[in-house]
């Protein structure tokens, strides 16, 4: 059976035909690529070029012109180094597409930086120990956010409900080096600085305690030393906002 790439996020489709939409990130059949089994010779490793607006992953020797998901331009794409990790390509698209199955949340994550706030679009937020209380967040190296929490030493996480879809554009398709992106929402400035989104679910804020350099993402473990609740709505998960996005 044939097996069809997305090359917006890297879901493999079975068929003999791709997908009329991704199950994961939405986009349309003429997104995919089909997946040569065997290669009569070893194939050139292309460059990879991540948007660091929204993450998307362009494959060629140059950024696009245009990103295809949130529409800036070749400036804001950066070259992705490879890590080694002993998979071959086919091996390591059959493991991703395992991953797809795991349930996430989604989540703003922001942080503060010389009285200047930014926050992000985050699904990597968890709590890592009940006693002391300790939660984490993995964030790319190349966001504004992350270079925030590595400078301040805090940061924010407004926890978003079923209904929080704009708020995903919002901090999602625009970098915080352009525009200032809490200016027009409703926000509550917590016991670190942070600001937490009224209009979420909670808000809780950590203080960090450890850094781990995991080569393409930053790993930051902190201490939760505050938090206020908002409503009591269901909590989006990954998988809930790519089937109503």
């Amino acid at each position: 059976m044939k097996k069809w790439r997305c090359t917006v996020c890297n879901y493999v489709h079975e068929g003999e035909t791709p997908p009329d939409k991704c199950p994961i990130c939405g986009v349309g059949p003429d997104k995919f690529v089909l997946i040569e089994e065997t290669e009569a010779v070893a194939p050139v490793k292309e460059k990879k070029w991540r948007c660091t607006v929204c993450n998307y992953i362009h494959v060629g020797d140059t950024p696009p012109d245009v990103c295809p998901v949130c529409g800036v331009g070749p400036e804001k794409f950066v070259l992705v180094e490879e890590v080694a990790d002993g998979l071959t390509d086919k091996e390591r698209e059959a493991l991703q597409t395992l991953l797809f199955n795991v349930s996430y949340g989604l989540y703003i994550i922001s942080s503060i930086k010389d009285e200047k706030l930014n926050g992000m679009v985050s699904n990597t937020f968890i709590q890592v120990t009940s006693t002391p209380l300790k939660a984490s967040v993995c964030l790319g190296k190349g966001t504004l956010t992350s270079e925030y929490v590595r400078e301040s030493g805090v940061f924010g996480v407004s926890i978003l409900g079923k209904d929080n879809h704009d708020l995903i554009k919002h901090f999602g398709y625009q970098s915080g080096r352009d525009v200032d992106k809490f200016k027009t929402l409703s926000y509550i400035t917590g016991k670190t600085g942070c600001p937490g989104l009224l209009e979420t679910l909670c808000f809780v804020e950590c203080e960090v305690e450890q850094t781990i350099d995991l080569g393409t993402h930053y790993m930051f473990i902190g201490k939760v030393v505050d938090g206020d609740g908002f409503s009591k709505e269901e909590p989006m998960t990954y998988a809930y906002y790519h089937a109503t996005r």
